[in-house]
């Protein structure tokens, strides 16, 4: 076991303490053996693994060339690929608000691992966030992103398998744009509606349509299915197509067939 070595009080001024180097005891016939280190410790130093590898693969100059915002102009401002990797770091530790996110501001190490002056608060990602106004700018900026994530597969001799599916992203308060009262596995709530592609032998999120709450399972899907399709790098073969009853479309089943790719549905009962 090994904890800080907490040199100074609370106060602005050091006061003097005395601290074992180690210490030893027996604890039910177990040896225990307690150090004192002046490193800094942080519970989210397993991220340094994922933020290695995504510091030397191009990705964040590629958020930053992808960005809808304008540069700052105020010289105390924070970059904005960094707002981005402090709020990816809040995903990975489990951050489900931006509260969460901003808490991580009282990790000394978290700057450090991810290559930034400090994580954003939780005022400044709400205004960073309100720079996407448009479906426009949002595309412009995550299609590059996807592409990239896509590239980064290897090709395969018998293809991928591409599953269409879709999900409930439930929201109480129902303020945020494109919310709307829709059935979820908890009654109707005020929700969206997202559209997902997913390549299964990968687990990767190839395509993403967010849509309000009140959207058909198949809302959109030949467009969806379209657009994804036209982006697909050549090297990626799609194997067969899945999806679930929802998808039961004869509009989307007869693309398929002049696409001529595979296709397994689940059949709606009526």
């Amino acid at each position: 076991m090994v904890v800080m070595n907490q040199n100074h009080s609370r106060d602005e001024s050091p006061l003097h303490q005395t601290v074992a180097g180690k210490i030893e005891f027996v604890s039910a016939g177990q040896s225990i053996q307690i150090e004192f280190t002046d490193q800094r410790l942080s519970p989210h130093a397993g991220t340094a693994t994922f933020w290695a590898f995504l510091h030397h693969c191009g990705w964040r100059e590629l958020v930053a060339r992808c960005l809808p915002h304008p540069p700052p102009t105020s010289p105390n401002a924070l970059p904005l690929v960094g707002k981005v990797l402090g709020f990816v770091q809040g995903l990975l530790c489990g951050a489900k608000k931006l509260t969460h996110v901003a808490y991580l501001r009282r990790d000394p190490m978290v700057p450090e691992l991810l290559g930034i002056k400090r994580v954003a608060s939780q005022s400044t990602f709400t205004r960073f966030f309100q720079g996407f106004t448009s479906a426009g700018k949002n595309l412009a900026c995550f299609r590059p992103l996807f592409r990239w994530a896509m590239h980064q597969l290897p090709g395969r001799r018998e293809g991928y398998a591409l599953d269409l599916d879709s999900t409930r992203l439930l929201h109480e308060d129902g303020h945020q744009e494109g919310v709307a009262v829709g059935y979820t596995r908890l009654g109707t709530k005020p929700c969206l509606h997202p559209l997902l592609a997913i390549f299964s032998e990968v687990r990767l999120v190839a395509a993403f349509w967010l849509r309000p709450g009140n959207s058909s399972c198949a809302n959109n899907i030949v467009a969806f299915f379209l657009d994804l399709w036209d982006n697909l790098p050549r090297h990626l073969r799609v194997r067969v197509v899945r999806a679930d009853s929802g998808f039961y479309l004869a509009e989307l089943l007869r693309l398929w067939e002049q696409l001529r790719v595979k296709f397994i549905v689940v059949a709606r009962l009526t």
